[in-house]
């Protein structure tokens, strides 16, 4: 067993290892709810995110209050694609008056704007 295990790491080492030529997706093209400033900053937390993993290091898409890291790869003899999805954090903005809440994307003017006694946040 270990040494299958081994040979498959000794196999795929390599291909974690390609440089990637893809570029960061146009999805910030299509942010429009964002300012350029915001935008940029988004970009590049996503990007450094993504870099922190040894095997998923590419930024591949953001939608609604997630984002996925992933790769692809082909060399020829081998293809594959790996990926792994994330939530943004919470109060991220996610829309037109909206924001990013425990996983979803919701109305800015569903918060609550003040605690009122006995209320609980059921969001």
């Amino acid at each position: 067993m270990q040494l299958v295990l081994f040979i498959v790491i000794v196999t795929f080492t390599p291909l974690s290892c390609e440089v990637q030529s893809e570029s960061i997706p146009a999805i910030f093209g299509n942010i429009d709810y964002m300012s350029e400033t915001c935008k940029d900053k988004l970009r590049d937390d996503l990007v450094e995110k993504c870099g922190e993993s040894l095997y998923q290091t590419q930024f591949v898409v953001v939608s609604g209050c997630t984002y996925k890291c992933g790769e692809e790869h082909n060399n020829g003899l081998t293809k594959a694609t790996t990926g792994q999805e994330f939530r943004l954090n919470d109060w991220t903005p996610c829309g037109h008056d909206m924001v990013c809440r425990d996983g979803q994307c919701i109305d800015r003017c569903l918060l609550p704007f003040v605690n009122l006694k006995g209320d609980k946040v059921s969001l």
